[in-house]
């Protein structure tokens, strides 16, 4: 019984930050594009070509990434509060800077894609 008050409000935010993180991961390439991971096709877009759609995608796909890296940190959040161990929770919760640079740096890229 106890399990369950302390599992179930994280887990659904960890499934759905696994499911994120594997999408980004597993999902289909830039097809007919260069290859090789999906940060490098991100970055190699520039300011001066409009609507690169392969580079655009890859920055979407950081945006994914990012975002599924800050539920899995917010499940662990959860559980750690339920459990009653806050000062874990606190250092826990700091980790939640790194995803939301993350997210910047993909907003930032998508944006450079798109323009």
């Amino acid at each position: 019984m106890i399990e369950e008050k302390i599992f179930k409000p994280g887990s659904t935010l960890f499934l759905t930050g696994i499911s994120l993180v594997s999408l980004a991961f597993f999902g289909p390439d830039a097809a007919g594009h260069r290859t090789g991971s999906f940060f490098d096709v991100a970055t190699s877009s520039s300011w001066g070509k409009w609507l690169e759609f392969a580079a655009a995608w890859c920055s979407f796909k950081i945006i994914l990434l990012s975002l599924g890296l800050f539920l899995v940190i917010e499940s662990l959040v959860v559980i750690l509060a339920a459990s009653k161990n806050n000062h874990l929770s606190r250092v826990v919760y700091s980790l939640q800077l790194l995803p939301g640079f993350g997210f910047l740096i993909g907003g930032y890229y998508l944006i450079k894609a798109l323009l």
